[in-house]
């Protein structure tokens, strides 16, 4: 019960620092092309596999999460957890939504503003660095070529994520990978 709850103020807290400023124009001239993805298009869907490390206070190790997400741009994303908590989470306009083992779903979140979050979500993930660009520093890795490349997105100081976030490494090639 209380990691249930726990992810949810995680993502809604991100949420409410991210939304407000999300941004209409971003300035991306720094980024070299070889560090620019191809976006993925809201008709396409793009599948892969994360590890997310989450460092919480009074543990040494950070707490490694694995799984495997399904995104659409115009669909949304399913966000599977597999070690070490199995979890199911998926997340598109309406909100986000936890699946139960016994095929039920629950409303961790809901609300119109959670359309910005999934955008902010599948620009990350379909490659797309305009819309972070307000909200992180983008800096491309300085070895990076069109089939091997990284960006590190930091947090701006300015809009609460560097509590929550110290960084985001992006790698890929023609698509993140």
């Amino acid at each position: 019960m209380t990691h249930r709850w726990s992810k949810a103020w995680a993502l809604i807290l991100f949420c409410a620092a991210v939304l407000p400023a999300f941004p209409v124009n971003a300035d991306t001239t720094g980024l070299t092309s070889t560090a620019m993805p191809t976006p993925i298009s809201d008709q396409q869907y793009l599948t892969g596999s994360f590890a997310l490390d989450r460092h919480l206070d009074g543990f040494e190790a950070p707490l490694t999460s694995t799984g495997e997400f399904t995104l659409s741009p115009s669909k949304g994303l399913i966000w599977q957890n597999l070690k070490p908590f199995p979890d199911t989470t998926v997340m598109n306009d309406q909100g986000i939504t936890r699946k139960h083992d016994d095929r039920t779903f629950e409303t961790i979140a809901s609300g119109a503003r959670f359309h910005q979050f999934i955008a902010l979500i599948s620009a990350v993930l379909g490659g797309n660095w305009d819309p972070l660009s307000d909200q992180f520093t983008i800096t491309p890795a300085k070895t990076a070529t069109a089939s091997n490349w990284q960006v590190t997105l930091a947090p701006k100081n300015n809009n609460g994520l560097s509590e929550q976030i110290s960084q985001i490494i992006i790698k890929g090639g023609e698509f993140v990978t």
